[in-house]
């Protein structure tokens, strides 16, 4: 793969979110939503079934590559919306 041709997104998707783990009333229970997430990456892939994201990569010479981690897969249909960033200043390290 080459770094020009991977975009940064947010992914924003619907995930299944655990109660408190203490005795409540069925009236606070039903009330429990899933909760909304969000992950910030490189979108390495794409299709109607899923959607992997990596946060870290090795950029080799040239601008290839071959090499990622902090990955996640999240399933197409728990997704709200996808959005490509762009950089818009460059911080001095």
């Amino acid at each position: 793969m080459n770094i020009d041709d991977i975009p940064m997104v947010r992914l924003t998707w619907k995930d299944a979110q655990e109660g408190v783990g203490t005795w409540q009333s069925l009236e606070d229970i039903l009330t429990h939503e899933p909760a909304t997430c969000q992950e910030v990456g490189w979108l390495i892939f794409k299709d109607d079934k899923k959607v992997i994201v990596m946060r870290s990569r090795i950029v080799e010479e040239g601008g290839s590559i071959s090499e990622g981690s902090a990955h996640i897969a999240i399933p197409t249909s728990w997704l709200i919306k996808i959005e490509e960033l762009k950089a818009f200043k460059e911080i001095k390290a």
